[in-house]
């Protein structure tokens, strides 16, 4: 110990200690500079003395702390805080384009009417009306500057929608391609004045539109005397048409015989559900997506997997490895890594 202390791997040893009743006990402090390893090595090694000078004697370790690792977390938080000020003070092109849209988004909805619904601030004045469902809609509205919009908050349309919908020039239900958005179209039908309806394309909510979304679905908005809910639907079926044509020549690419099982699989399969099918396009199991990593190496025949979920990397790993062909999910985990041996197809 001496040899280290003097080339500087332990630092000055502190020893606070009490006498009461004859014994002394008392606390060891060693600052060390080692490796871990060492470290514990020397740790140990401490604890086998038995004699301290012509005294026999216990040495009890009591804890090894890393003083780096605090002095880490207080570095970080000083350099958290001297980054906060440092933002305050000065914002680059790109922060204040940002604060600036997260100020228009989050800083102009308010609280209108005796019930307190979202909306933009230009609700009352604006001669043009847009009802949409909730808060979140709202807010995406305002990002790109609609600011005459108001949510009704679920299906049961408030008094004061309807009574506000009456004094405008213009009214548009904008709601999203999913049969929640339906419902309460039909609900506004019954009670509201509207004049024009607008949707989001099929299986996607108002909330979650890009900008080009957004403005290129209010500008198909239809008169609402002549919208019947087929026609949206067709285009829907259109849409899902064209998805099928260039899912059939996916399949067809990976010299798949049995095309038509997986395809009226994928467009059946219930939300929060995974399918497997093997070489012949014969369904193998059919179940919930939290339990599918955990049985999927049951089902050492699957060739084709369908996820009406969350792909993630741990789940391609595991297909890797099963030499699965072919998946389909709903959604993607973010930097998902998809091997060349494994084709992956988004519906």
């Amino acid at each position: 110990m001496r040899d280290l202390q003097k080339s500087g791997r332990i630092g000055r040893i502190e020893v606070e200690n009490e006498s009461k009743e004859g014994i002394s006990k008392g606390f060891i402090s060693i600052p060390s500079s080692l490796t871990r390893k060492e470290t514990a090595l020397l740790a140990a090694t401490v604890e086998t003395v038995t004699r301290v000078g012509p005294c026999e004697a216990e040495i009890q370790l009591l804890g090894i702390k890393d003083v780096r690792e605090t002095k880490r977390k207080k570095i970080i938080e000083r350099a958290a805080e001297l980054l906060k000020e440092w933002d305050q003070k000065s914002l680059e092109p790109s922060e204040i384009e940002e604060r600036i849209e997260t100020d228009i988004k989050l800083g102009e909805i308010i609280s209108w009417g005796p019930d307190g619904l979202p909306a933009g601030p230009d609700v009352e004045s604006n001669p043009e009306l847009i009802i949409v469902e909730g808060r979140a809609d709202v807010l995406n509205l305002l990002r790109i500057g609609i600011k005459n919009s108001v949510a009704v908050q679920g299906t049961q349309v408030p008094k004061s929608v309807i009574e506000i919908a009456e004094k405008k020039s213009s009214v548009t239900a904008f709601l999203d391609g999913d049969r929640g958005g339906t419902i309460i179209l039909n609900e506004l039908k019954q009670l509201t004045k509207l004049d024009f309806i607008a949707r989001a394309p099929e299986g996607y909510e108002v909330e979650e539109l890009t900008r080009k979304q957004l403005i290129k679905a209010l500008q198909n908005k239809k008169p609402a005397d002549t919208y019947h809910e087929n026609s949206y639907t067709e285009d829907a079926k259109e849409s899902e048409k064209n998805v099928d044509s260039f899912l059939e020549k996916s399949l067809k690419k990976l010299k798949v015989k049995h095309r038509d099982p997986i395809i009226t699989t994928l467009r059946e399969i219930e939300p929060g559900h995974s399918i497997g099918l093997n070489k012949n396009s014969e369904v193998q199991f059919n179940l919930p997506v939290r339990d599918l990593y955990d049985n999927l190496s049951k089902f050492d025949s699957t060739e084709y997997l369908i996820i009406y979920g969350i792909l993630t990397n741990r789940l391609i790993s595991l297909a890797l490895d099963m030499k699965i062909k072919f998946i389909a999910c709903k959604n993607k985990e973010q930097d998902l890594k998809i091997p060349n041996q494994i084709f992956v197809y988004s519906f």
